[in-house]
């Protein structure tokens, strides 16, 4: 009888044992979520506190919670960030959620001065130049460089070879007029670049200056060398027709007809043959700019 009452007890006894440890358990896990609720309205709360009356989140989370304003700011957005990942109504909603937190981060803007990519920026315009600089230059391109007179030597040099053999001439005079064929040269070249480069320069405002190619290629230093024989920069460095230098050939051919003189079988006075030393002159600066401006930039 004992023994029917004993095994009848000890089950009865072992479930009042459990009943206290899963009451406790239960109760401490609401318990912990109830805090985890009043943290998360405390949260909103300190928010709330620091936005209206414009304490600053350092203070807020300091008095609240004893954490820093980082932490705080931290904790408030990624609370906000959960609560719209965990939306999961749809596909989209879900989608979302997830681009909350896999947003890259924002490229910083570039100033409109600088290069992204590191190369150099842009060479500056030179400042223009003067009248009186210009004519200055001029002269000493006429005068002082050792340019005109090699090119004038040569001029006559092909000259003389062009010219009919007279039999009444002796050497010495051949070399007179070989002579006098540079000095005509010479001069017409001065008086193109006093001209050209300084006396209509200034008053077209143009830039006498030649301005390089910064193209690596041959073609493309030769197709820039040709095109500055029609077309030039102005003194606020715009692209304009060459007209100081159409200007000054032309004056130059025209003086010429005061100290130039034919020979047999070549007539170098007049109007035939002032224009024909004009066209001349544009295939002489084509080869003078290829070749001793572009290719050889340091001789001219």
């Amino acid at each position: 009888m004992l023994s029917l009452h004993s095994r009848r007890l000890f089950p009865a006894a072992l479930l009042l044992l459990l009943l206290p440890l899963a009451a406790f358990s239960l109760g401490g896990g609401a318990v912990a979520h109830a805090q985890e609720r009043g943290d998360q309205s405390a949260l909103r709360a300190a928010a709330e506190e620091s936005a209206s009356d414009g304490t600053a989140a350092d203070d807020v989370a300091a008095r609240r919670f004893r954490t820093s304003g980082a932490r705080f700011v931290s904790a408030v957005s990624e609370s906000a960030a959960l609560r719209q990942g965990l939306k999961f109504d749809d596909h989209d909603g879900a989608r979302r959620g997830a681009d909350a937190f896999d947003m890259p981060a924002p490229v910083p803007a570039v100033p409109a001065w600088q290069d992204p990519q590191g190369s150099p920026t842009p060479t500056p315009t030179p400042a223009p130049l003067t009248s009186g600089q210009k004519m200055s230059r001029a002269f000493k391109r006429a005068f002082l460089s050792p340019m005109p007179y090699a090119s004038s030597a040569f001029s006559a040099t092909l000259t003389q070879i062009r010219e009919d053999d007279q039999p009444h001439k002796t050497t010495g005079d051949k070399v007179a007029d070989g002579l006098s064929r540079m000095a005509i040269s010479f001069s017409r070249s001065a008086t193109r670049t006093i001209f050209a480069g300084g006396i209509y320069a200034s008053l077209f405002k143009q830039d006498p200056r030649y301005e390089r190619s910064k193209s690596k290629s041959f073609g493309g230093k030769a197709l820039h060398a040709v095109s500055r024989v029609f077309v030039t920069r102005d003194d606020d460095g715009n692209l304009e027709p060459n007209y100081s230098r159409f200007a000054g050939v032309m004056t130059a051919s025209a003086l010429s007809n005061a100290w130039e003189r034919s020979t047999p079988g070549h007539d170098r006075i007049g109007v035939d043959a002032t224009f024909r030393r004009f066209a001349r002159s544009f295939l002489t600066d084509a080869i003078v700019n290829v070749l001793f401006r572009e290719l050889l930039p340091g001789i001219f």
